[in-house]
């Protein structure tokens, strides 16, 4: 009785800890995942697979950028595939121009605050619908440029072998290298989580959901909707280019055409069926729009994804308005209901 009294609190002790730290969840979800690193190494899992769990970040990277936007801001932007374009390609050419990797990463995200600015100062102007069609202009232009311009190469940016902190070299076909590229990715998407959960639990968060509800009222209470609508914009753009950075740098070549509106539109899919203001959400859309379909279902009916998540954001839209994340208590509700009907048909076998 002792032992069982003791484990228990030793669990409710531990889920204390993990719930009155937000932080701790993060860094345990990031240890948690940085084992598909090693996988591949001893023929668990296969390279291919972990480079779609290396997606499946990126876009988790981007996604908390636009779930600022829309999420707590009334924001909408369709033009986040092109500030990840422009962070894979931007970082290319500093590389190749031969400048250290730390500060072509430095010049990618001026080029963010930058870009963020220029485009928080145009949403200004516009509210809604508008918003959404002028960024879908800038969405067009920024293809337009990355497959007409010379600068970007053509087809791709070939970057090759990169090196970090004065002498660490890396390169994609080490497969060693390939799983410390990956832990990188992992430990840059939980900084991310921990900076998006202090931000929205700041003074400027309040601000953004006071502009979310409405814009006089917020005015009213003294909030600069100038500031923060631009502040919004250019935190988003920088999320979204820092993106960019980390799929060039584990694949270690930017593409010039990869960078639609379709892939915008899968962006906003996954904010929207993980859960607006969710920072574990924003993995789950990923997971759930872009790597069921990759990992399960492409095989068997071809390539699915915006399908998929075109019907996924309709049955979410209908029954979680909020997000699949907050379907966790009817998936217990059902997983329950389950297993007392086989204890049920147990009982009844036996009499």
């Amino acid at each position: 009785m002792t032992e069982k009294t003791n484990s228990t609190i030793t669990k409710n002790t531990i889920i204390t800890f993990f719930k009155e730290r937000p932080w701790a969840q993060y860094i345990l979800f990031g240890v948690l995942l940085s084992s598909i690193a090693f996988l591949p190494q001893i023929g668990v899992m296969r390279n291919s697979t972990m480079s779609i769990f290396a997606l499946i970040i990126i876009y988790t990277i981007a996604a908390f950028g636009l779930n600022l936007l829309l999420g707590f801001s009334a924001l909408i932007s369709l033009a986040t595939a092109g500030f990840i374009g422009g962070g894979a390609l931007g970082i290319g050419i500093f590389l190749n121009m031969g400048l250290p990797f730390e500060v072509a990463v430095l010049l990618v995200i001026l080029s963010g605050i930058v870009i963020g600015a220029f485009i928080g100062i145009l949403s200004l102007k516009s509210q809604g619908i508008y918003l959404a069609i002028t960024t879908l202009f800038v969405q067009e232009i920024l293809r337009q440029i990355y497959t007409s311009v010379g600068i970007f190469g053509g087809e791709r940016i070939d970057i090759g072998t990169i090196t970090i902190l004065g002498g660490i070299e890396l390169n994609r076909f080490n497969f060693a290298h390939r799983s410390i590229i990956f832990l990188i990715l992992i430990a840059v998407m939980v900084i991310i989580m921990i900076i998006f959960r202090n931000l929205i639990k700041s003074r400027s968060g309040r601000a953004f959901m006071a502009m979310s509800r409405s814009k006089s009222a917020a005015a009213a209470m003294g909030v600069n909707i100038m500031k923060y609508r631009v502040y919004a914009f250019i935190i988003a753009t920088v999320f979204a280019m820092l993106a960019g950075v980390l799929y060039a740098m584990y694949y270690q070549s930017a593409p010039t055409r990869a960078w639609t509106l379709d892939l915008s539109l899968l962006l906003l899919a996954m904010v929207v069926a993980g859960g607006f203001k969710s920072v574990f959400g924003m993995f789950l859309g990923a997971f759930v729009v872009y790597g069921i379909p990759t990992l399960f279902l492409e095989d068997i009916f071809g390539d699915v994804s915006e399908i998929f998540a075109g019907l996924l954001i309709i049955l979410v839209v209908l029954f979680y308005p909020q997000g699949l994340i907050h379907s966790g208590p009817d998936i217990k509700k059902g997983f329950k209901k389950i297993v007392g009907l086989f204890r049920k048909k147990e009982v009844t076998q036996d009499e």
